[in-house]
């Protein structure tokens, strides 16, 4: 997604043009890809929403074909959404950057903009066996929070940065393959993998990173390799974080 321009874009390797997908359809933010192939899509990633998100959750989950460009609403009701994780059994979950509240959306349909509470929550994820929903917490104290599904009124502080990167701005997160998180920072330019409840930088030198992810498949981006991308409109792949053992 871009966040200037509110389109949805696609690239189908290293090197080829991106492909505008949609027109402006308003401050997008967060995109997971279904096991469909279908694109969903937060908006309401502005500062507007974000701050009154918790509030007057209005913002929209948008399904974009990623064919046609298509563009549907998939739910409504939201807060400001800044991040958004698909869970094994098809729930999605949001995170609103300038309140607390984390959304749910069941495969039903049913909306929960409120489903828990983490302070500045921004990059999201969700266990390999769904039970847990990861979050990272920005500013203020960053870092990574566990919200066991089951119990989501007590989310519990995982990893906390040390206090040379309390400025480090942590935004978006992945987990590889073995289901440990990796989390790109904004202002500190590294990719932080989280070991032994420890936070330990795989690369540096990525200023401006907002989100990270796997590729898919043996063609184009291809499995086991680490993609960045930042708000200076460009994608690296990121060695350090590359799956050796595939």
């Amino acid at each position: 997604t871009a966040y200037f321009s509110g389109r949805v874009y696609r690239i189908d390797a290293p090197g080829s043009a991106p492909v505008a997908l949609t027109g402006d359809v308003g401050a997008n933010g967060g995109i997971v890809v279904r096991e469909d192939g279908q694109l969903l899509v937060g908006t309401g990633n502005d500062l507007a929403h974000s701050l009154t998100g918790d509030l007057f959750p209005t913002s929209r989950l948008l399904r974009v074909d990623p064919d046609s460009g298509a563009v549907s609403t998939y739910a409504a009701g939201l807060g400001g959404i800044d991040g958004v994780a698909l869970a094994p059994d098809g729930t999605v979950y949001t995170t609103t950057l300038g309140g607390r509240n984390i959304g749910r959306v069941t495969p039903d349909g049913r909306v929960d903009p409120a489903w828990a509470r983490v302070p500045q929550p921004n990059g999201i994820a969700v266990s390999p066996d769904g039970g847990e929903v990861y979050v990272v917490q920005t500013t203020v104290a960053p870092g990574l929070y566990r919200i066991p599904v089951g119990d989501p009124a007590h989310p519990r502080l995982w990893v906390s940065a040390g206090v040379s990167d309390a400025l480090a701005l942590p935004d978006g997160l992945t987990l590889d393959g073995r289901g440990r998180p990796l989390i790109a920072t904004h202002a500190a330019g590294e990719i932080w993998r989280v070991e032994d409840g420890r936070l330990c930088s795989v690369e540096s030198g990525l200023h401006l990173s907002t989100q990270i992810a796997y590729g898919h498949g043996d063609r184009g981006f291809s499995a086991g390799r680490l993609y960045r991308a930042g708000v200076d409109g460009k994608v690296y792949e990121v060695p350090g974080g590359a799956e050796t053992d595939r």
